[in-house]
């Protein structure tokens, strides 16, 4: 989800110098004006003053979604992303294979909402599980959008809903608020979140279980790539840690195709993971907004 900044050129004016014996006999008023004419126009375009939209437009994301934690821009009003993340993951003889779909929609420019719906095949001692796994929705809000300061700041909610089958996600249901941030420092952008979902009593169990979590990734862009690292920690009673290197690439306007892999540190972690991404982005309504009012995310 970032824009690069655009450097105007300024052409000098050219000057043909007047024959040595014509500016002998020209007076001296009007080369006096002559020169006054040509120091202004050739005073350097840089030292207008800058456009208040330069400052106050919305930061632009350099990447669409993260791997392992919450990115910190909404989508722009009546804008629809379309997402698939296939992931394949081994903990020991356990093997899980997902493809999630995730749809997400910008109500206004600081509200969206939306949901994933995964279809997981999980494979362990007893057999082979397949089917729906826990279906989630979200809403997100963004508060603090300032290009001027490089900062962004969202906080949402996650609504998870029971699987199908233990084996492919929760039994009941959870609720998982979180809070995200956006920090650009020159070429490095930083984004981190923290959530803490909170699983509601079951006919299993009667007790309320909170899990806080930290994320934290770290984005490159070099051109249509994004290098990524990503961290996410657990920080229940079992604390464990994912680490993700990885790639962005946007091959097209509103497309973003990545992988990373994932490498896990913990009884609860994943020992290895791949991990991919698709997304697409859809415009419903005409874009008339001049450029520099635009919230377009797509680089």
């Amino acid at each position: 989800m970032i824009a690069g900044e655009r450097l105007a050129g300024r052409s000098r004016p050219s000057r043909t110098p007047a024959p040595w014996a014509a500016a002998r006999r020209a007076p001296a008023c009007p080369s006096l004006g002559v020169l006054l004419a040509a120091s202004t126009a050739a005073a350097p375009a840089a030292s207008a003053p800058r456009r208040v939209e330069d400052t106050t437009e919305p930061e632009q994301p350099v990447i669409e979604e993260l791997f392992l934690g919450e990115l910190a821009f909404p989508q722009e009003a009546l804008e629809l992303q379309i997402a698939s993340s296939p992931a394949w993951r081994r903990d020991g003889r356990l093997v899980q294979f997902s493809v999630p779909l995730q749809l997400e929609l910008g109500i206004t420019d600081r509200l969206q909402i939306g949901g994933e719906l995964p279809l997981e095949l999980v494979r362990h001692d007893r057999g082979v599980a397949a089917g729906l796994g826990a279906v989630q929705a979200e809403a997100l809000y963004n508060f603090l959008d300032d290009r001027a300061l490089g900062l962004t700041f969202s906080a949402g909610i996650e609504a998870g809903f029971p699987a199908g089958s233990r084996e492919l996600g929760a039994a009941g249901y959870a609720l998982e608020p979180f809070v995200s941030f956006h920090k650009t420092l020159g070429s490095v952008h930083l984004c981190l979140s923290a959530s803490a979902e909170v699983t509601l009593p079951t006919a299993r169990s009667d007790t309320t279980e909170i899990g806080p979590g930290v994320a934290l990734a770290a984005v490159l862009p070099v051109g249509d790539l994004a290098p990524t690292v990503e961290l996410a920690a657990e920080l229940d009673d079992a604390a464990s840690l994912l680490f993700a290197p990885g790639v962005r690439w946007h091959p097209a306007r509103g497309l973003e195709l990545g992988a990373a892999l994932s490498l896990g540190l913990g009884d609860d972690a994943p020992d290895l993971g791949l991990l991919l991404l698709v997304t697409k982005e859809i415009q419903l309504a005409d874009d008339d907004v001049p450029e520099h009012e635009s919230r377009r995310r797509s680089p």
